[in-house]
């Protein structure tokens, strides 16, 4: 939980100075970028080791990040880095990411289903889920096999579990409770 009131710092702060400077879209993209690197392990463990000079942790983060991110993500991984805490870049750039769809009107939502979705049915979908978000949606997909049939779907903090998995759980359950 610490992590995440952090991470939300991180990226309201620079949401704020992206928004100053309209950059929002491109400090997007950069934040996904350094997001990326902040996902290898082997890399966050030398940057925000403690037993490396800061200097040289530096020297690092410029080489990976300097040419492909602006300034300002640059020195907001360098903040990081040296409060030892570039392994929350992900969790910076996915409040980035709620912060930018909130100053938009866009509600993030993520369906879950056991196969892909064709392009029909995505779109179908889409469209439900955003009459029951009453905003516009920006829908991310995933599979899971495990699910068996029907979908998950997350809007924002809400879920809506129609999953054979979910039900056959739920089945289970009454059967358990009605024999004890």
């Amino acid at each position: 939980m610490p992590h995440l009131v952090a991470a939300r710092r991180y990226a309201e702060a620079l949401f704020q100075l992206a928004m100053r400077d309209d950059k929002v879209d491109a400090w997007r993209a950069d934040i996904g970028y350094a997001c990326e690197l902040a996902q290898d392990e082997r890399v966050v463990r030398a940057i925000d080791s403690p037993a490396v000079p800061f200097s040289q942790r530096r020297h690092a983060l410029e080489e990976l990040l300097g040419s492909h991110v602006s300034t300002q993500v640059l020195n907001l991984a360098l903040l990081l880095a040296q409060r030892g805490r570039l392994s929350i870049m992900p969790a910076v750039s996915d409040e980035y990411d709620d912060l930018v769809r909130h100053s938009r009107g866009i509600v993030g939502a993520t369906v879950t289903s056991p196969s892909p979705l064709s392009a029909k049915e995505l779109a179908t979908l889409k469209r439900r889920i955003e009459e029951l978000a009453g905003a516009r949606v920006e829908l991310t997909t995933e599979t899971e096999p495990a699910l068996i049939g029907g979908l998950c779907v997350m809007i924002g903090d809400r879920q809506i579990d129609d999953s054979v998995r979910s039900r056959l759980g739920r089945l289970r359950g009454q059967l358990v409770q009605g024999t004890s």
